[in-house]
């Protein structure tokens, strides 16, 4: 047998043959060193072949996986739901077309009314609804990570959409689904709030709530069901559809009409009119009132009415007075500038005034003439008493003569004649000049009661009385001794009562 033996891959094992004669021992390692290189070529070729394999199969994986990203671009993920819709491994269009397809089938928008029942149905296709998904599935799509398909596929990864979808349908058709459905002509109209008839009762007004309706305003249904099916919703409660009163009880101008009415009917004025009490209240206010247009205002025609008939009713300017003589003879005179007389003009506008104002008060009412006393017969008694017929005066304080005098009034022949009549003192002052057309008179007391007619001192005349009047009379006025005109002087004030008479 050869000394040289074959190893297992049928490579020579040297080790055991035989020292060749001639050859050295140094010659003998440079032949294990060649052994040795051809081993270690060996073990590369073996890793290189394990490592060309792994590359092989890294490029699969890796071929693999380039080929889902590429699929999954193009495809939706597995777990993919859009709106709560499965679409995986869908593609867009396809995607499009389900959620087309089931919308369509199954989307219905139920209306209910106020008692929460359902009154009316309305179905996709009654409409004809169709759904713009398709730029939305798009935008999902390129929202989801390709890249990551083999964890969705491993891990059941659940990747949910929420779209919001385009929507038309056919306002002609829906519009004529409702109204051959007559949900509009059902049901009472809505009745606004108002302000109540003046209650007597009370002495005020009220306001009366608005009443809702139960019949649905067509205009705003539409509008709000065309909403709903814009946003795809299943159900529509109507309960804010329904007619509305257009003026409720909270109304801020109707709030105001009330305010303002019962400001005015809440009025009360006690008149003290010439010395009878007279109440003005809601009971003739309200009577007065006018709603023009939502606003409220008075009837000043009718206040100014009012006023006219209280001053005809306590005036007593103008008016004829019976009096009783000291002598004890009753005439009946007429009145001069004397006596109460209402400045209707001046009170109507004070009266609305506080009627507006709602005032609660005591008042008189604005005067032109005041009498001496309060009441029909309002001379009183302290006054002037001139007697023409017998030249006489007496001057009364508190029912009391506290003076008489002879006088001479005015020329009867000259037609210089002293009213008779009822007047008041105008004014009074000393050291006053009487002018006329002929003459220039000073006096020391004046006391004027009838225009240029008054009492005054006439110093000039020696006597007094009788019948000097008839011939050789004054100008009109009541010519008095000095002493007299002094006495009588200090008991004038403004509107303290003159009479004159003749029998």
């Amino acid at each position: 047998m050869n000394d040289i033996e074959k190893k297992a891959d049928g490579s020579e094992d040297i080790s055991n043959k035989p020292e060749v004669e001639g050859i050295s021992n140094s010659d003998k390692d440079n032949i294990t060193g060649k052994e040795q290189i051809t081993d270690s070529k060996v073990r590369k070729k073996k890793r290189n072949f394990l490592l060309a394999g792994a590359g092989i199969l890294v490029g699969i994986l890796l071929g693999g996986y380039f080929y889902g990203v590429n699929y999954y671009r193009s495809h939706f993920l597995p777990s993919t739901t859009i709106n709560g819709r499965t679409c995986d491994n869908f593609t867009a269009e396809e995607t499009a077309q389900q959620l087309q397809a089931q919308y369509t089938e199954e989307y219905r928008l139920g209306l209910t009314g106020k008692n929460g029942e359902e009154i009316l149905s309305i179905t996709a296709s009654e409409v004809e609804m169709t759904f713009s998904v398709e730029a939305e599935v798009e935008k999902a799509l390129e929202k989801q990570n390709a890249y990551g398909w083999p964890g969705a596929v491993l891990f059941k990864h659940i990747s949910a959409y929420e779209a919001d979808f385009g929507v038309d349908y056919s306002n002609e058709r829906l519009r004529r689904i409702l109204e051959e459905a007559d949900i509009f002509n059902k049901g009472e109209e809505p009745q606004n709030a108002y302000i109540s008839e003046y209650l007597a009762e009370k002495k005020c007004y009220e306001i009366i709530p608005q009443k809702e309706g139960s019949r649905l305003d067509k205009e705003l249904t539409i509008a709000q069901v065309e909403e709903a099916l814009v946003k795809m919703e299943t159900a529509l409660d109507l309960t804010a559809c329904y007619e509305q009163p257009e003026v409720t009880a909270d109304d801020v101008r109707l709030r105001e009409r009330l305010n303002k009415l019962n400001t005015l009917v809440g009025t009360c004025i006690t008149y003290d009119w010439n010395g009878r009490e007279e109440i003005l209240d809601a009971e003739r206010i309200h009577t007065w009132l006018i709603l023009d247009e939502g606003d409220v205002r008075l009837d000043e025609e009718l206040v100014a009415a009012y006023v006219e008939e209280q001053a005809k009713k306590y005036d007593t300017y103008g008016k004829r007075r019976n009096f009783m003589t000291t002598l004890g003879i009753e005439v009946s005179l007429p009145s001069g500038a004397y006596g109460w007389k209402t400045d209707r003009e001046a009170e109507t506008e004070a009266l609305l005034k506080l009627i507006g104002e709602g005032a609660n008060t005591e008042r008189e009412p604005e005067y032109s003439s005041r009498g001496w006393v309060k009441g029909e017969y309002d001379i009183g008694s302290s006054y002037v008493e001139i007697d023409l017929t017998y030249q006489h005066l007496y001057l009364y304080q508190d029912s009391q003569i506290v003076l008489e005098t002879d006088f001479v009034s005015g020329d009867m022949a000259k037609g210089n004649v002293t009213p008779q009549g009822v007047f008041g003192i105008t004014y009074k002052t000393t050291d006053a000049v009487l002018r006329g057309a002929d003459y220039e008179t000073p006096v020391f007391y004046w006391m004027p009661f009838n225009g240029n007619v008054g009492m005054h001192d006439a110093t000039w005349r020696n006597t007094f009385g009788g019948d000097i009047y008839l011939t050789d009379g004054s100008h009109g006025c009541v010519n008095l001794p000095l002493d007299m005109a002094a006495a009588i002087y200090s008991y004038m004030t403004a509107g303290f009562p003159v009479i004159c008479y003749y029998y």
